[in-house]
């Protein structure tokens, strides 16, 4: 659910954009570190750039003709680490508002919160606690993938409503566009979460089968980690 153009206005378009600016100045760093220490994954950039980018353009219908999509950062953000997460989501959120119409310009900053801030970072953490409770790594991944795709539409669900409700002319109170989103595209998201978590940890535990030493080399699974598939 991108936030489309028009519906941040004003002063609170420009408090999301300076949120935004801030967040991709943290993502750069995060990229220009794990070049650093990864200097023979840089391609792995670029595939977390392309998977994102397109994942988060599959319409799938939902609510009065809008569309919902799955959010691929939980994935990426286990994988590169929720600030090269961040980045690329920030770059592909710009694209896609350039190129498909797909969200918008004023609403970039918000969408950048909901999507890379909180999808990323919740997935990753997720990820983390699952990995210390030892679950094997394709569960660990599913709960990543779950609870980041799940909190991605439960905060841009929030920032849409506390637009609507501010706009003049508003129908509904803040709790009640709440109630109103949720109600409408909850039918829609679930399934995908579920399904966000089933490809998340299946392709965790196939990188783990056929490439451990990635995982390793990126810390995302390795030593005694390894052997729990």
């Amino acid at each position: 659910m991108h936030i489309a153009e028009g519906i941040i206005t004003g002063v609170a378009a420009f408090a999301y954009a300076g949120a935004g600016a801030a967040l991709m100045a943290v993502g750069a760093r995060g990229i220009r570190r794990f070049q650093e220490e990864h200097p023979e994954r840089k391609p792995l950039i670029g595939m977390g750039a392309a998977v994102i980018f397109f994942l988060t353009l599959i319409p799938i219908p939902a609510f009065t003709g809008t569309t919902s999509h799955p959010c691929a950062t939980p994935l990426i953000a286990i994988l590169l680490g929720p600030r090269v997460a961040l980045a690329l989501t920030g770059v592909s959120l710009l694209l896609q508002a350039a190129l498909f119409a797909h969200g918008g310009f004023s609403s970039w900053g918000a969408n950048l919160l909901a999507l890379g801030l909180v999808g990323g970072m919740s997935g990753w953490g997720a990820f983390q606690f699952a990995r210390k409770l030892g679950a094997p790594i394709g569960w660990a991944g599913a709960l990543g993938g779950v609870v980041g795709d799940i909190l991605v539409y439960v905060a841009a669900g929030l920032i849409l409503a506390l637009a609507l409700s501010h706009a003049p002319g508003a129908q509904y109170s803040f709790a009640g566009y709440l109630s109103v989103i949720y109600v409408a595209y909850g039918p829609t998201q679930l399934p995908l979460a579920l399904g966000e978590a089933a490809i998340t940890g299946l392709v965790l535990r196939h990188v783990l089968r056929q490439r451990p030493e990635v995982l390793s080399d990126l810390r995302v699974w390795g030593g005694r980690d390894v052997q729990s598939t």
